[in-house]
């Protein structure tokens, strides 16, 4: 599927159309392929959280009608789904999104492996669809900043992000660990994370192993496009 998001641009009373391109790989069968919508918000540790379309005040899904939402594609074939956005008089500014998926099995929903059992096999893929209603807002800082030694997951530097504006954000920046003399420990970086109106949530900068016990200053630098940059630093001491 391509692209695996897009951002459109519209204004209030408007419309704006969309295209996603879907394409079989297999050379021999068919797919038969499903589309559904769903809405998505971001939880505090920055991992997705799945909801039912209109699901909150940012929800694209009221406006968005896709075209087919059922089709089979033949072995090696491709084709468009398109969607268009209609945007009602009065809108307030700001970025609406909502997620297509694209579900799609083999004909009848099943295959049957060499004994003779049917066994499902399903493939979902998404598409995120941004679209920037007027002029929104895009503004945000940095709330917290923590060391996670790691227990199950590689250690880290969780910089939580607060996005205050009304649009969408897409971030990147880096971490420094410094020592209690100031001498650079590692630096990470991030490229282009999501960060949705409204909420508050981790950006983690994975590091390449556990800080040694002492004193360490952590600075971060975030980058959404703006004409400012996001600042933040905390003092950790590592027992």
């Amino acid at each position: 599927m391509s692209p695996p998001r897009v951002q459109l641009v519209a204004l209030a009373g408007s419309q704006v159309t969309g295209i996603v391109s879907v394409d079989n790989p297999n050379p021999v069968t068919a797919l038969d392929v499903t589309v559904s919508m769903n809405d998505v918000l971001m939880g505090p540790s920055g991992e997705l959280i799945w909801l039912e379309p209109g699901s909150h005040q940012w929800s694209l899904a009221p406006w968005l009608t896709v075209n087919p939402l059922e089709f089979t594609l033949g072995p090696a074939q491709g084709r468009a789904v398109s969607y268009t956005v209609t945007v009602p008089d009065g809108a307030p500014d700001g970025t609406y999104w909502s997620t297509l998926f694209l579900d799609s099995a083999g004909p009848n929903g099943y295959e049957r492996d060499i004994q003779g059992i049917g066994v499902v096999t399903r493939v979902r893929v998404g598409h995120f669809v941004y679209v920037d209603v007027g002029n929104p807002t895009r503004q945000g800082r940095i709330v917290g900043l923590t060391y996670d030694p790691g227990v199950e997951a590689p250690p880290s530097v969780r910089v939580q992000i607060s996005n205050t504006g009304t649009g969408l954000l897409r971030l990147s920046g880096s971490v420094e660990v410094r020592d209690a003399m100031g001498g650079l420990v590692e630096r990470v970086t991030v490229e282009d994370e999501a960060s949705f109106p409204g909420a508050t949530h981790d950006i983690l900068f994975p590091l390449a192993s556990r800080l040694a016990p002492g004193n360490y200053t952590l600075l971060a630098v975030l980058d959404y496009g703006g004409s400012s940059v996001l600042l933040g630093d905390a003092e950790v001491s590592v027992q």
